[in-house]
């Protein structure tokens, strides 16, 4: 193959690639995002949420049947009032896990990652860097 052919087929594999990329960005940077999202809420104890968002309006643990309870209501950047629910383990307290993100009243309750981070925006530090 002679070397202009090459540099042509070169060249065309590479547009085939960037307009393939083009295409599937998008996609690929939502699917980012959801994991991001995703890792931020499977890491998230109490005392995080409260660096995060501030100090909670109400803040109450109560432990039955060997489990630790924890809800936590913050306010967020609209005033709204948001409780987060935490369970844990009595074996291990230091091993939170997030069990809801709704509102104090118990409806609504937020489920899809995308609802949780708009109505606490302030528990993605990412976010909060590109904001200050």
């Amino acid at each position: 193959m002679k070397r202009g052919r090459k540099i042509a087929a070169g060249a065309i594999l590479g547009i085939a690639v960037l307009a393939a990329g083009i295409a599937k960005g998008p996609s690929w940077m939502h699917s980012i995002q959801r994991w991001h999202y995703q890792r931020i809420l499977n890491h998230l104890t109490p005392e995080e949420a409260i660096t995060l968002c501030g100090q909670p309006v109400r803040d109450e643990s109560e432990t039955s049947g060997g489990a630790i309870k924890r809800g936590i209501i913050v306010r967020n950047y609209y005033a709204l009032a948001v409780e987060l629910d935490f369970t844990a383990t009595g074996n291990e307290p230091a091993r939170w896990q997030l069990t809801a993100i709704q509102d104090p009243s118990g409806s609504p309750v937020y489920e899809t990652l995308e609802s949780k981070f708009l109505v606490l925006p302030c528990l993605d530090k990412k976010q909060k860097k590109v904001n200050e």
